[in-house]
């Protein structure tokens, strides 16, 4: 599902991932933690082509991310689903049109946008909120927002970059419930967190960066 073979990336001549080799099996749910700077961020921004590697390969459900083209790149975010830690919301858009903005762009007709709009947003609890502006929700409730718009053209994958950074601790709890279901679904999940809390909470897989290296790979 998920390899990155020796794969580093250097920033100015500052490395921000070093010879990171790693494989992810469809199904699993990873946690990547490590303190701020390890690289938590690059690795996930790798995953869903946001910058390429100085050197390696990174292989998502397939595809060389590495060897993309810009004109193959929507074919790899058709299978990802990612979740921000600021959201990202669009401010002129309802929570409805937040979420099915992204269905428009990959073609799909009216009808079915209005459906699974409506189910993402039931499933995250908030469809009673779907005419509703982002600035009028809670973060907690923007970000199941984020991850009902992360779900709707069904990815394969989930990857989700400090989506808890921004909360208290209920909502934080309430957001890794909704990956941990997300996951018993079927879908790979990567969660990145520095809070030593969720880890416990998350289960699964912990890999642990540390200055651009991998420090640790475990079950927790």
């Amino acid at each position: 599902m998920i390899l990155l073979d020796r794969v580093s990336k250097v920033y100015r001549l500052e490395p921000a991932l070093r010879d990171i080799s790693l494989h992810v099996a469809p199904g699993e749910f990873v946690t990547v933690t490590g303190p701020s700077g390890a690289g938590k961020t690059t690795l996930l921004q790798l995953l869903y082509r946001e910058i390429l590697p100085t050197s390696g390969r990174v292989i998502v459900d397939g595809l060389d991310v590495s060897r993309l083209g810009w004109r193959e790149v929507p074919a790899l975010r058709r299978r990802i689903g990612v979740v921000f830690q600021d959201f990202r919301l669009l401010p002129r858009r309802t929570v409805a049109e937040n979420v099915s903005f992204v269905l428009r762009a990959l073609g799909w007709p009216a009808g079915r946008r209005r459906d699974r709009t409506r189910r993402v947003l039931e499933w995250v609890g908030l469809a009673h909120r779907a005419s509703d502006w982002p600035s009028s929700l809670s973060g907690g409730e923007q970000q199941r927002v984020a991850i009902a718009r992360a779900l709707a053209a069904e990815p394969r994958i989930v990857l989700a970059d400090e989506p808890t950074g921004n909360l208290d601790r209920e909502r934080s709890l309430e957001i890794l419930g909704l990956l941990r279901e997300i996951h018993a679904r079927g879908t790979t999940v990567v969660l990145a967190t520095h809070d030593p809390s969720l880890i416990d909470q998350a289960g699964g897989r912990v890999v642990r960066l540390r200055n651009g290296r991998l420090e640790e790979d475990r079950a927790a």
